[in-house]
């Protein structure tokens, strides 16, 4: 399962670039001056494909999808953690028959979290510095060190940049729902009842059978934040995964985008395998399945 999605990922990277019209050397600037030796090094008509043509000519592929594939995790990770922990403190807090504010509350979280992706961004960045150089105009602040967004890096920059990515086109809410659900669905349960009519709590129980769908959960939101990161990148100027796939298209540098998107379908797929082995170490359910 997890080689045959990764080799048609390749395979479909590879047909989309093979009919895209023109060639890599074209979006050089210097194209006409360097064709010759880009041909005869890097074989720009089919031959070695482990070398960067236009995003950073002559660079080793590996090397460069390995370094922006390392600056994504950083954004994933906690951007997965946000999500998840948003999500079920939001069904655990708001359940059904709620307080008409916390109701109302939670109709504006989904609403935001609705947003594409790429309007979140840049609403969140114009709000932002917006806000920002009021302050400042009215002498309330002095110029932070960070302002103004995306320019400067920093840790304003990448937890903003970590938020957007959670919430995004519907991110929060989709989790949001589904952790409802699995909330529901443990209050139902049998062992639940058997817990409670003991006297004992049932906190450690649920966390322990929330575990195995909690790591599923989270193993579904891995293929849409890879997707969320080409936008989130580009808006906060970020050079990681998102931001190499970019320019590997627009510059028709084949050989990136293919080892990008490689590493983005082994990424996802690793996480998928995760999942599962805690899935079978932690439910002998699961354990018996598997043998």
């Amino acid at each position: 399962m997890v080689g045959g999605t990764t080799a048609l990922a390749a395979l479909l990277i590879l047909a989309l670039f093979s009919v895209v019209p023109g060639d890599a050397i074209d979006a050089l600037p210097n194209g006409p001056e360097v064709r010759a030796q880009l041909e005869a090094q890097w074989g720009i008509h089919g031959g070695e494909i482990g070398y960067s043509l236009t995003v950073s000519p002559g660079a080793p592929v590996g090397e460069l999808c390995a370094a922006a594939l390392t600056t994504s995790l950083t954004l994933l990770f906690p951007a997965l953690f946000v999500t998840l922990a948003a999500g079920f403190a939001a069904a655990a807090l708001l359940p059904p028959g709620a307080a008409a504010w916390r109701r109302g509350l939670h109709l504006l979280g989904n609403a935001v979290s609705s947003a594409p992706t790429v309007i979140l961004a840049l609403t969140t960045v114009l709000v932002i510095n917006s806000g920002t150089w009021a302050l400042m105009e009215r002498g309330l602040i002095d110029r932070p060190a960070w302002f103004a967004l995306p320019a400067e890096p920093g840790a304003i920059r990448a937890v903003v940049a970590i938020v957007v990515l959670a919430v995004g086109s519907a991110r929060l809410s989709q989790v949001s729902a589904r952790a409802r659900q699995l909330l529901d669905e443990l209050d139902r349960a049998s062992f639940i009842e058997a817990v409670r009519s003991r006297g004992q709590g049932t906190l450690g129980t649920r966390l322990h059978h929330l575990l195995v769908p909690t790591a599923r959960l989270a193993s579904e939101q891995v293929p849409s934040c890879f997707a969320g990161l080409i936008v989130v990148e580009r808006a906060f100027n970020i050079p990681g995964a998102g931001t190499l796939f970019w320019q590997a298209c627009a510059g028709r540098d084949w050989p990136v985008a293919v080892g990008v998107a490689l590493g983005a379908a082994l990424l996802t797929a690793a996480a998928r395998m995760a999942a599962e082995t805690i899935a079978v170490v932690v439910d002998p359910r699961e354990r018996e399945l598997a043998a």
